[in-house]
């Protein structure tokens, strides 16, 4: 990807204020809209996260680079092999497995997750959601990435990157950040190899949208069946 250095200066504002902002919102048990320990107390500051890394991983960088964002999208090689198409399916279709069985994981009839928010907030924040979630990967596994690797050899590169991807993800448990590790690793292997975001936004996606979707489809199917 030819895209121009941000500088690291800017980046570690955008990791350190996103890390403080989320561990705020842990501190207020409203990091995850909802998890094991129920819905978020304060739906106004699950928000405010999600807005903030929108703002500093994609908005800001996107304007003081100066640049479009076709220049982190489009492709280094002329044409997608079938093979690598298949490719991105496979993982996508893993990683939506495996969020759907963590989502199982969650009992939906425990007191913590009732009453349930409002239609229109929890829409809202799917909205919210898949747009952090693309801009978590801008930044990511685009600028930061594209600028490590301007510094460094691939191995070292996708080191840090992961190792920070990691950090942020400590404040969701040891398990969690022990996740990303590998995780990321997979997600900056892609974006190396196919020389683009988007592999990597739909993987990331598919695995939120097999947690999140399969929670509230069971959410809606335990709903149903005691009005029966």
């Amino acid at each position: 990807m030819d895209v121009p250095s941000l500088g690291f200066v800017y980046h570690g504002f955008a990791f350190l204020s996103m890390f403080l902002v989320s561990w705020w919102a842990f501190r207020k048990n409203s990091l995850r809209f909802f998890s094991q320990n129920g819905w978020a107390k304060y739906n106004s500051l699950q928000f405010f996260l999600l807005t903030w890394g929108i703002m500093v991983w994609a908005v800001v960088p996107t304007i003081l680079s100066q640049h479009s964002l076709s220049l982190l999208f489009a492709s280094d090689e002329n044409s997608v092999s079938s093979i690598q198409l298949l490719l991105v399916f496979g993982l996508s279709t893993l990683a939506f497995l495996a969020g759907r069985s963590q989502s199982k994981k969650l009992d939906v009839n425990s007191g913590n997750l009732q009453p349930n928010p409002s239609l229109v907030v929890i829409l809202l924040y799917f909205v919210i959601r898949f747009l952090f979630l693309i801009s978590y990967e801008i930044w990511f596994r685009g600028y930061f990435l594209d600028d490590l690797t301007s510094i460094f050899s691939i191995p070292v590169a996708i080191g840090i990157n992961v190792f920070f991807y990691a950090l942020l993800h400590i404040l969701g448990g040891q398990k969690e950040a022990l996740g990303s590790i590998l995780f990321g690793v997979i997600l900056c292997l892609m974006v190396v190899y196919f020389g683009n975001l988007w592999t990597a936004i739909i993987i990331h996606l598919s695995i939120s949208f097999g947690y999140e979707a399969s929670f509230f489809a069971k959410k809606l199917k335990t709903g149903i069946e005691k009005l029966e």
